[in-house]
């Protein structure tokens, strides 16, 4: 039971770790978004496609395929459509992820909770 709580832990980690680069991520795309309101040409494309390459990496890296894929699908979303429309899908995106994560989140509270309770039932039986 130890190693299922371990293996847990390590996801939620996991989980926060990723949750703070899609934060970054989200942060760009904001940034990107005020540049397109001023009506600026905003140099943000090409580190928004960087940052969301990397985030594909590190989503993929992290047995997230269905994250993985939306990441590169922003990848190219940036570099594609005119600057509002960009803004539109990059907010969608970025939003869809950082849900995706939320819920995959509170899956792994439920699952050590439940554990800790097994846990606390068996300790509380044995005695």
């Amino acid at each position: 039971m130890s190693r299922n709580m371990a293996f847990l832990a390590a996801r939620l980690s996991a989980l926060q770790d990723l949750e703070s680069r899609v934060q970054h991520v989200h942060g760009l795309v904001e940034q990107f978004a005020s540049a397109v309101n001023r009506g600026a040409d905003s140099p943000l494309a090409v580190p928004l496609r960087r940052a969301f390459g990397q985030l594909k990496l590190a989503f993929l890296g992290a047995g997230m395929d269905t994250l993985s894929q939306l990441a590169g699908s922003m990848e190219i979303a940036a570099g594609r459509g005119t600057p509002s429309h960009r803004v539109r899908v990059l907010r969608e995106g970025v939003g869809s992820m950082r849900h995706q994560i939320e819920l995959e989140q509170r899956t792994i509270h439920r699952e050590l909770n439940a554990l800790r309770e097994e846990r606390g039932e068996d300790a509380g039986g044995a005695g």
